[in-house]
């Protein structure tokens, strides 16, 4: 009895340690240092805003930034620039000539990312809306007035007359009103660019 007690001891103080050697080494900590984000426009002076902190809600296609105030976004650069920005999500906005664009999709920093912004003028489409709404009401009362003055002794006459001025400013009004509010677009897309400078693989982001 003596013996196998013994050995039972011997067993029993062998067994913790051959089970420490299995233990696999702790995962080396991850590097949440801010990393360098490249911001290009396809035209000079986009400003870039940004929300440090956004409220992400699920979306239709992923994630989505909850909407907020646009006093929220913070000034962060004019593209072309390069800032220093957290490994997290932030919310992303464009502005030029006092038309702001806020993104829905975040945009996610887990490394040196490149930004690409797209702007879509619309200000020809504004101005032709204008040109609508003046010119299609000019017509229309043009064409009525002749219409009231030929059509006093002909009642059929002057309800074609009016009936067409009328569908003519009506239609110059509804559709110059909606081009003249169509506001500029914008859009982002980011890539994952290499942590040395000396190896970004296109011209377009040195």
């Amino acid at each position: 009895m003596t013996r196998l007690a013994a050995l039972l001891i011997v067993v029993g103080a062998a067994a913790p340690a051959a089970a420490q050697t299995t233990v696999p080494d702790p995962p080396p900590g991850v590097d949440l240092r801010p990393v360098n984000v490249r911001f290009r426009g396809n035209v000079e002076g986009l400003r870039v805003r940004y929300l440090a902190d956004p409220v992400l809600d699920e979306g239709t296609d992923g994630l989505v930034v909850r909407r907020v105030a646009p006093t929220r976004y913070e000034q962060l650069c004019v593209a072309p620039c390069d800032r220093d920005l957290p490994q997290t999500h932030v919310g992303l906005a464009v502005e030029r000539e006092g038309h702001l664009v806020r993104f829905e999709a975040p945009l996610g920093v887990d490394g040196p990312t490149g930004v690409t912004l797209t702007w879509e003028d619309n200000s020809g489409l504004r101005l032709a809306g204008i040109l609508t709404l003046a010119i299609g009401s000019a017509l229309g009362v043009g064409l009525a007035v002749p219409s009231l003055v030929v059509g006093l002794d002909d009642p059929v006459v002057l309800g074609a007359g009016l009936g067409i001025a009328s569908a003519l400013i009506v239609g110059s009004v509804v559709v110059g009103v909606l081009l003249a509010l169509i506001d500029d677009g914008a859009s982002f897309e980011a890539v994952p660019l290499p942590g040395d400078a000396s190896g970004v693989f296109s011209t377009e982001w040195r």
